[in-house]
Order: C-alpha cells, then sequence, then structure tokens
C-alpha cells in the first residue's frame, strides 16, 4: 500500500475512533439524563398524589427527556449492535456475511432513512425556532423548539455512526474476519 492509501487508511481509522467516542458519550449522556427523568418522575408523582399539587411544566419536562433519550441513544445503540433485527439468520452468519448484510442494510435502508428524517425535519425545525416555540398550556416549558432540534441531529449522529460501521464492516469483508 502505498503512502496515500495509509494516509487514507488513517484517516478513515480516526473517524472510526472519533465517531465511536461521540456515540459512547451520547450513550453515558444518556444514561444520566435517565436518571434524571427517573427522578423527576418520582418527584412528579410525590407531588402529585401525595400532596395534591401538579405541575404541567414538570410533566413535559418528563416527555421532553423521555423523547431526547429515546432518540439521542440511537447512535449509542448503533455502536452497541442493540438495535432490532431478525437473528433467525443471521445469527449464524459468518463474521464476512454479517458485515456483508450490515453493508447492505446501511446503504438501501440506514443512508437513506437518515437522509430523508434531516431533509424532512429541518422546516419543521426551522419554524420552532423562528417563532421561539414554547408550549400551548399555560405553565408549560418555553422552549420546545429546543426538543425539536433533537430530531435532525439524532438522524445525523445515526449517520455518522452508521458510516463508522460501514467503514467497519467494509474492513471486515476485506480482510475476511
Amino acid at each position: 500500500m502505498g503512502s496515500r492509501g495509509r494516509e487514507k487508511d488513517l484517516k478513515m481509522k480516526s473517524f472510526v475512533r472519533i465517531m465511536d467516542q461521540v456515540s459512547t458519550y451520547t450513550g453515558y449522556a444518556v444514561s444520566w439524563m435517565t436518571l434524571l427523568m427517573v427522578l423527576l418522575t418520582m418527584y412528579d408523582v410525590l407531588m402529585r398524589y401525595v400532596f395534591k399539587a401538579g405541575s404541567i411544566w414538570i410533566q413535559e419536562l418528563e416527555w421532553h427527556l423521555f423523547a431526547a433519550n429515546f432518540m439521542l441513544a440511537a447512535s449509542w445503540t448503533l455502536l452497541r449492535n442493540g438495535h432490532v433485527r431478525v437473528d433467525l439468520f443471521y445469527a449464524r452468519f459468518s463474521p464476512r456475511t454479517k458485515a456483508w448484510v450490515d453493508l447492505i442494510g446501511a446503504i438501501f435502508f440506514l443512508f437513506p432513512f437518515c437522509t430523508l428524517i434531516v431533509y424532512a425535519s429541518i422546516p419543521f425545525v426551522s419554524d420552532s425556532w423562528a417563532i421561539l416555540e414554547g408550549s400551548s398550556d399555560p405553565g408549560g416549558l418555553p422552549a420546545r423548539y429546543i426538543l425539536k432540534s433533537v430530531i435532525p441531529l439524532t438522524f445525523i449522529l445515526l449517520a455518522l455512526q452508521g458510516l463508522s460501521e460501514t467503514i467497519k464492516n467494509v474492513a471486515a469483508i476485506r480482510n475476511g474476519d
């Protein structure tokens, strides 16, 4: 392999390492947000059922955190190979065949879907930012546009992690492992 090939290989390895770290750190952040969400829900239940004092903004914050947790965990889940798949045949495949299946799945399903969602969500998020959208309920959260911004961010991170996995799959196919 020439110097250009080695340089390209180093850049791809560097991208894979950085993207895997980004997904790992996102996963850690989501785990802390999950703890926050559990504590917030416990507080909400205590306040509503013991002290008869509910709060709309607390309830909205719960579902905002849940939505953010669910979405932002996607790239970490892909890194950890935790997405749902039909393992009836896949589990019996060789590592090289699994790499082919994952590569084809990414090219024909993951990347087009991520592109579609990012493309479709940009006007939705942009409009929300333009009016600084908040809750329509009195006493609700004032910054709904922040939550809506998580939608394209999620699918950008998922596509980047998919690219990292694609690079790993191509290497597995080439190396036969």
